[in-house]
C-alpha cells in the first residue's frame, strides 16, 4: 500500500512537472516569437496623405508619371527613402513590379501579412497555404 501511493505521487510529480515545463517553453517560445514579430516587421511600407499646395513649399513631383502634384491629388510618401508619389502611379509599382523605390532603387519592406497575430502561431507557409486565393 505504501509503495502504491509513493509511486502514484512520483507520476504525479512527474504529471505536474512535464506540464510546467510545457507551458515554460511555450510561453518562451511565444515570447520570443512576439518580440521577432515586432522587430523584423515594417509596420509601413508608406504614408498617404493629400496634398495642400503653400506658398513656401516647392511643389511634390512624381518620379513615375513625371508631373507635378496638383492641389487635393492623393499622394504617397515611401518611410524607407521618403519620395513621394501620386497614390495610382506608385501602387501598380509596389503589387507587381518591384519592391523598390522606382527613384532611388531603396529596398522597400514586403507589405505586412494580412493577419499579422496569425504568423506568431503559425509558419508562413501555412498561413499562406489557406489564404491562396489561386486554389478557390
Amino acid at each position: 500500500m505504501m509503495y502504491a501511493q509513493s509511486a502514484f505521487r512520483f507520476c504525479d510529480f512527474i504529471a505536474v512537472s512535464i506540464l510546467i515545463a510545457n507551458v515554460a517553453v511555450f510561453t518562451l517560445r511565444f515570447f520570443l516569437r512576439f518580440v521577432t514579430f515586432l522587430v523584423t516587421r515594417p509596420w509601413r511600407r508608406h504614408r498617404t496623405f493629400t496634398v495642400v499646395i503653400s506658398d513656401h513649399l516647392s511643389p511634390l513631383y512624381c518620379a513615375v508619371c513625371q508631373q507635378e502634384a496638383k492641389e487635393g491629388e492623393k499622394m504617397r510618401r515611401l518611410t524607407i527613402c521618403r519620395h513621394c508619389f501620386h497614390a495610382d502611379c506608385i501602387d501598380p509599382w509596389l503589387g507587381e513590379m518591384s519592391s523598390t523605390c522606382p527613384l532611388c532603387r531603396a529596398e522597400i519592406p514586403p507589405s505586412p501579412p494580412e493577419y499579422p497575430l496569425l504568423s506568431l502561431f503559425f509558419s508562413a507557409g501555412l498561413i499562406d497555404l489557406f489564404n491562396n486565393k489561386e486554389l478557390r
